[in-house]
């Protein structure tokens, strides 16, 4: 009997909730799985979780036991990850997860570059607008760009993003430019169903907030699609500034109530919290870290 492999799946299958999630997160079969376990509660002669067709707990003694393997297989991590280090070239897989809009834009040439770097290396992106759960999907690190709440994932904050309200020249000249945010009221809004409350949109004078309800016919989970309509001139769009930059510079869009601007999000790494990173985490964070430390001030 392999007791470390053993020893992890029965762990992974506590964490996870059930076989199926574990399988999912450490992408071995759910077979594979159970048979581990199995043989670990054969060898130890006692039952280590209770069994239903809708869940997975652990007995009394699964659950002492789940607890003390975890300071064991986290020897083992620092172990690995210690050796790993010394190594020129790492090697296995890396999961990295991001938003479609931003790895578009930004990532891919960080990736290639990394890639050719570490050739050794698999990389798997996984490209979504949706959060996910990190640990359920075997992620390594994520790209996020939010204001994060409190959770047990570690955060990484590599540089603010500014959200820019915009519009076009043509759409500003036939409908008007907006002086202060309560004017927004007769103009058209382009909603981006990613961001939260996305027809609440919220602004700072001076030092309390205003929050202003919008009115629009048009919602889609893109927000490189919404550049695409306010380009058409419809109307007025919050835009996380790596987007409409370029626009901004080249007068394609305009900025609009800049001053009362309200920025609170960022992009982040983040990834699982573990006592110790792996070496191929650790060179991504850096890579990561070196290609948006010019970007302290957001998108200009």
């Amino acid at each position: 009997m392999d007791k470390l492999n053993c020893m992890k799946a029965f762990v992974a299958v506590v964490e996870a909730g059930g076989f199926s999630n574990a399988s999912r997160k450490v992408r071995q079969s759910k077979n594979l799985l159970s048979k581990y376990v199995a043989q670990l509660e054969a060898e130890l002669n006692v039952r280590l979780l209770n069994r239903s067709t809708r869940k997975v707990s652990t007995t009394p003694t699964g659950q002492a036991y789940y607890e003390r393997s975890l300071p064991i297989l986290a020897e083992l991590d620092e172990l690995e990850s210690s050796v790993q280090a010394t190594q020129s070239t790492p090697r296995g897989e890396l999961r990295v997860s991001a938003s479609v809009s931003f790895a578009e834009l930004y990532l891919m040439p960080l990736i290639s570059e990394f890639s050719k770097r570490w050739p050794d290396l698999k990389i798997d992106l996984i490209l979504s607008d949706r959060m996910i759960d990190l640990v359920e999907e075997g992620v390594d690190i994520a790209l996020r760009i939010a204001e994060l709440p409190d959770s047990s994932l570690v955060a990484r904050r590599l540089c603010p993003v500014r959200t820019i309200a915009c519009a076009s020249p043509t759409y500003l000249r036939e409908v008007g430019h907006p002086e202060h945010p309560l004017e927004l009221s007769r103009h058209r809004a382009i909603f981006d169903s990613n961001i939260t409350s996305n027809r609440q949109w919220l602004f700072q004078e001076q030092d309390r907030k205003l929050v202003i309800t919008m009115s629009g016919s048009i919602t889609v989970n893109s927000v490189r699609a919404v550049r695409e309509l306010l380009l058409t001139d419809l109307g007025i769009a919050l835009c996380p500034d790596f987007v409409v930059a370029d626009d901004i510079r080249a007068g394609r869009l305009e900025e609009i109530l800049a001053d009362y601007a309200f920025h609170n999000m960022a992009l982040y790494a983040v990834y699982p919290h573990r006592r110790h990173l792996s070496a191929k985490v650790r060179l991504l964070i850096d890579a990561l870290v070196e290609k948006f430390s010019s970007q302290r001030e957001g998108y200009k």
